[in-house]
C-alpha cells in the first residue's frame, strides 16, 4: 500500500498514468487529465488527417501516431543535417478527447490507446512526463471525480469494488454502489434527520413559539431512523463478506474428517488426509467460489492438547484464525461418541456464526447429540469421503451470508472507517431518544441531530474526513 497524504493530491497539476496492466497484450491505455492535457497531446500526437487536436470536439476518437523529437546528434560545424528536425514514430494509436466538464474527472481528459506491451506503454508515458505532466498517485483520477462532484465517497468505494471484485456477486454489489443506489439510502436517512433538525432550529430561533420537546410523532420518526441505521449496519457486514470473501474456518477434533471435507469443498486434494491423528499441523487456506460468493476457507489443526512445540504453534495459529473467522464449520464425527474436545469446541463456537457438520454418516453411528447443549445451530449431515451432502452445506453457507430479512438489493458496503462512523450516527440517534424521553432542552436535541448529520456527511464525503479519504484512496491502483 502506497504511503501518501491527501495534501499530495495537487489538483492544479496535469496528471498521467498507465491505465491498463503493463504487459504483453493487444491494447494498452495511457491516460492524461488536467488543463495541459490537450496542449501536451498536440505536441506528441501526429494525426493521420491534418487537424488541430486542441480544437476537436469532445468525445471524439482520432487515429495517428505518437511521436518523439529526433535525438540525432548535432552535425560538425559547416555541415547541414536535413533530418535534425524530424520526429521518431513510437506507435500507431487512437487518441480519445473528453473535454471538461463531461469527463471522468470533470477536467480535460485524453486517453491514448496503443498496442499493449511494457516497453511501448512506458515509452509513451515517459514522453508525456517530459512534456510537463506528473505521474498520478493511487486513485488520483477518482479523487478528482469526487472533489469535483461527479461522484460521492460511496460511489468511489463502488469503483474500487469493481476493480477488486473476486466474484460475480461482488461485482453486482460494487456496480450497484457506483450507480448511486447506496448513496440514495444515506440521503434518505439524512433527509429525515434534516427535517427534525430544521424543526429544532426554528424552536431555538423563535423563542416566543411553543418550546415543547419533540412530539410523539417525531419520536416515532427517530425510532424509524435508528432501525434503518441498524439495517444498514447489518447489511454492511454481509456486503463485506461478499466483497472481501467470507473467512470460513473448519474445526473439529483430530480425525473428524476436516481435511477430507476441506478437499471435498475445493474439489481437489489440497490437504493431506490420513488415519494418523494430528496430520494437519498448520492452517491451510484456499479460496473457493460457492454460488458466486468468494469463500476463504481454512483447514485447521485438530490438536487441542499439544505435546510438543510444533503442535503448540499449530494450536496457537488455529486459535487465532478461529477468533477472526466470519463463519465456523464445526465437524463432529458421527462414528465416535462426543468427547471433551467436542464439548470444548461446541462451547467455544456458541456465540459464533456456526454450521455444525455431522460427518461420516456412512459409518456406524455412535454420536449422541442429546448430550450437546449447543446443537441448536444449523446441522448438516454428510459424508465427505463418500461425496454425500455438499449441496446441503453450500446452501447452508449461502443462507448464512444472506440472512433472512436482508434483500440483496439492500446490501451496502462500508469500509471499517465508514462502518464506525455509521455506528457513531446510531449513537447520536440513541442519545437523541434519551434526551427526548427525559425532557432535555431543545438545545441538546438540536446538537445531537447536528452531530448525526455530520457523521452521515462523512460517509458520502460531504463533510471532510481525512482518515476516511486516505483509507479508501490508498487502496486504489495508479491510473484509476
Amino acid at each position: 500500500m502506497s504511503q501518501f497524504k491527501l495534501k499530495d493530491y495537487i489538483l492544479g497539476d496535469t496528471i498521467t498514468a498507465i491505465a491498463t496492466f503493463p504487459s504483453k497484450s493487444a491494447l494498452g491505455v495511457v491516460k492524461i487529465s488536467g488543463k495541459s492535457s490537450l496542449p501536451i497531446i498536440s505536441r506528441i500526437f501526429k494525426p493521420a488527417k491534418n487537424k488541430n487536436i486542441k480544437k476537436v470536439k469532445t468525445h471524439t476518437l482520432h487515429y495517428g501516431w505518437i511521436v518523439e523529437k529526433s535525438r540525432i546528434p548535432a552535425c560538425p560545424a559547416g555541415r547541414k543535417n536535413k533530418k535534425s528536425n524530424t520526429n521518431n514514430l513510437i506507435d500507431e494509436v487512437l487518441v480519445s478527447v473528453m473535454r471538461t466538464p463531461n469527463s471522468y474527472t470533470r477536467e480535460d481528459v485524453v486517453e491514448v490507446s496503443s498496442h499493449g506491451g511494457t516497453v511501448v506503454l512506458n515509452k509513451i508515458l515517459e514522453i508525456i512526463l517530459e512534456q510537463g505532466a506528473r505521474l498520478a498517485l493511487p486513485g488520483e483520477f477518482t479523487y478528482r471525480a469526487l472533489v469535483r462532484g461527479r461522484i460521492d465517497l460511496l460511489q468511489a468505494e463502488g469503483v474500487l469494488g469493481i476493480v477488486e471484485a473476486k466474484s460475480l456477486e461482488a461485482l453486482e454489489l460494487a456496480s450497484s454502489q457506483l450507480k448511486g443506489y447506496n448513496s440514495q439510502k444515506i440521503e434518505k436517512l439524512k433527509a429525515g434527520i434534516k427535517e427534525l433538525f430544521v424543526h429544532t432550529e426554528s424552536l431555538i430561533n423563535f423563542p416566543d413559539e411553543d418550546r415543547e420537546n419533540l412530539s410523539v410523532i417525531q419520536q416515532k420518526k427517530i425510532k424509524k431512523i435508528r432501525e434503518e441505521i441498524d439495517k444498514i449496519l447489518q447489511a454492511s457486514s454481509q456486503a463485506k463478506a461478499i466483497r472481501e470473501g467470507m473467512r470460513c474456518v473448519i474445526c473439529g477434533k483430530t480425525n473428524a474428517g476436516k481435511s477430507t471435507l476441506f478437499n471435498y469443498i475445493l474439489q481437489e486434494e489440497r490437504a493431506i488426509v490420513s488415519k494418523i491423528c494430528g496430520t494437519t499441523r498448520d492452517v491451510i487456506e484456499e479460496n473457493v467460489n460457492i454460488r458466486g460468493v468468494n469463500l476463504r476457507i481454512c483447514d485447521t489443526a485438530g490438536i487441542l492438547k499439544p505435546e510438543d512445540s510444533i503442535a503448540k504453534k499449530a494450536l496457537e495459529k488455529s486459535s487465532k484464525v478461529f477468533e477472526e473467522a466470519d463463519l465456523i464449520i464445526l465437524v463432529l464425527d458421527a462414528s465416535r461418541p462426543l468427547n471433551d474436545d467436542d464439548f470444548f469446541l461446541l462451547e467455544k463456537s456458541r456465540n459464533k456464526n456456526t454450521i455444525i457438520v455431522i460427518n461420516k454418516i456412512d459409518l456406524f453411528q455412535r454420536l449422541d447429540l442429546k448430550k450437546a447443549s449447543n446443537i441448536s445451530k444449523v446441522k448438516i449431515r454428510m459424508s465427505a469421503l463418500k461425496n454425500i451432502g455438499l449441496k446441503d452445506l453450500e446452501n447452508a453457507i449461502y443462507s448464512k451470508i444472506y440472512e433472512v430479512g436482508i434483500d440483496r438489493e439492500n446490501l451496502i458496503f462500508l469500509n471499517q472507517y465508514q462502518h464506525e462512523i455509521l455506528k457513531k450516527a446510531k449513537e447520536n440517534i440513541s442519545q437523541l431518544e434519551e434526551f427526548s424521553k427525559n425532557n432535555y432542552t431543545i438545545d441538546f436535541i438540536n446538537l445531537a441531530l447536528k452531530e448525526c448529520l455530520d457523521n452521515l456527511g462523512r460517509l458520502s464525503g460531504e463533510v471532510f474526513c481525512e482518515e476516511v479519504l486516505e483509507s479508501i484512496f490508498s487502496k486504489f491502483c495508479i491510473g484509476k
